[in-house]
């Protein structure tokens, strides 16, 4: 499974490696897939942010539109939120409107110990991140246990 940003600074690395599954390919792009790997499994990382929801919005659109569904199984967008605050009501009307396109549209909340930490591991799994570990996880392999 692949965690892609929608934008720089959305978060992946530290989604990847609290999770603890799935590879980090950063921002840059939709992954190649090869006739070893007939399908990318993918998740879509964005901050909610005027500017996050926006990259995300394009992203998801050129998923629906390239014709990639039949290569890249999109699981969902995970939004992280940009600050402790309330998130801007663009940024969350981008969102509703994301919920209506992507099979599932996760909510990771702030965390504030995990801007002091030089590995976010150290700070411990937050409760958002468990939830979205688990399910996940059950998607992923619920997926793959029906096309055995």
């Amino acid at each position: 499974m692949w965690w892609i940003g929608c934008h720089g600074g959305a978060g992946v690395s530290t989604l990847a490696s609290l999770v603890g599954f799935g590879l980090d390919f950063g921002s840059r792009g939709w992954p190649m897939v090869t006739p070893p790997m007939p399908q990318a499994h993918v998740v879509l990382v964005c901050r909610t942010s005027a500017s996050g929801t926006w990259a995300a919005t394009g992203a998801v659109e050129q998923w629906r539109r390239s014709g990639m569904s039949s290569v890249i199984r999109l699981h969902g967008v995970v939004a992280v939120d940009a600050s402790p605050r309330r998130a801007p009501r663009i940024a969350s009307e981008r969102l509703h409107l994301l919920k209506g396109w992507v099979p599932t549209l996760w909510r990771v909340g702030w965390v504030d110990a995990l801007l002091a930490a030089d590995d976010p591991r150290d700070v411990g799994v937050p409760p958002d991140i468990e939830a979205l570990r688990a399910a996940i996880w059950q998607k992923v392999h619920t997926l793959r246990e029906s096309t055995r």
